[in-house]
């Protein structure tokens, strides 16, 4: 049987509709089609592990609450072997140190640029 192939998604900013810091007992809702995408992972047979910094048993108590936990195969805290990251802060490295350089200078995450209230 093959080994099913690893997603890492990160949880603040892409699964919830993150717009900023709020306190580590504060989980911003789930983001409009996190629970489709998650479906659609499983459904295409890959492992879904959720990387966050946040204390594992709120997560997995965010994941249940929001019906997203039977999509979850695993939460970590560490950066696991993955086919994919699935991050809001990430930068592809493509093989030029410059290119990378510029790209992280001029860095803001997608949902800096959203109106407070929208769910982008």
């Amino acid at each position: 049987m093959d080994t099913p192939r690893t997603v890492c998604v990160d949880l603040d900013g892409v699964l919830n509709a993150f717009d900023q810091w709020r306190g580590p007992e504060f989980f911003h809702p789930p983001r409009e089609g996190a629970r489709e995408f998650l479906a659609a992972l499983k459904g295409q047979d890959f492992k879904v592990v959720v990387l966050t910094c946040r204390w594992h048993e709120w997560v997995a108590k965010w994941l249940r609450e929001h019906g997203l936990a039977e999509f979850v195969d695993e939460i970590t805290d560490r950066k696991p072997p993955a086919h994919v990251y699935v991050d809001d802060r990430a930068i592809c490295f493509r093989g030029d140190f410059d290119q990378t350089l510029q790209a992280i200078q001029n860095f803001r995450p997608f949902w800096r640029d959203v109106p407070a209230g929208v769910d982008a």
